[in-house]
């Protein structure tokens, strides 16, 4: 296989990866959109102590698994402009292009999608945490429900400092700032 037939089908199996990734957002998305609030409908109605216990760390893995892949989406761009499009000599590829500075922000959309995501899942967690510490008081009691509020309490701290070291990456195909 010659250098142009190995950067053609590098090119092509990485196209097709951007494309399943990027159905497996949307179906994260939905999934978080749907099954959270249902699973704390369901475990309210049927009284599944620990269902209702666990949606706060279910909040956080849903969260995880995208920004996951957003990651692994942002890291197909990145390789396809720096070591596929840069190959190529006289050909503006899509990823070049998307990053071209002053064009305009091409990418705006993706951003805020992202930020968006992060503060509705912000808000799920919070809110998870409140009605599960709120359950934890009715059926175990303070002590109980204070040391649980201190787990999610520690788990939400830990996962904004992630979020916050890697939430540039998650948005943009930009290498460190370049």
């Amino acid at each position: 296989m010659d250098k142009q037939e190995f950067l053609k089908q590098q090119y092509l199996t990485l196209r097709e990866e951007v494309k399943e990734t990027k159905a497996r957002i949307f179906k994260t998305l939905g999934f978080g959109l749907v099954v959270v609030p249902a699973a704390h409908f369901l475990a309210q109605s049927y009284h599944i102590d620990t269902v209702i216990l666990s949606i706060p760390i279910l909040v956080i893995v849903v969260a995880l698994v995208y920004l996951s892949e957003n990651n692994a989406l942002m890291r197909c761009g990145r390789y396809i402009r720096l070591h596929i499009e840069s190959q190529i000599e006289g050909v503006l590829g899509w990823e070049t292009w998307l990053e071209t500075p002053g064009l305009f922000e091409t990418r705006d959309v993706d951003k805020y999608l992202s930020y968006r995501f992060y503060l509705l899942f912000f808000v799920y967690f919070v809110g998870s945490v409140f009605l599960a510490a709120r359950f934890a008081i009715q059926q175990y009691g303070q002590i109980a429900a204070s040391l649980l509020l201190g787990l999610y309490v520690a788990i939400g701290i830990w996962f904004v400092i992630y979020l916050i070291k890697h939430i540039l990456v998650s948005t943009s195909t930009k290498l460190d700032g370049k």
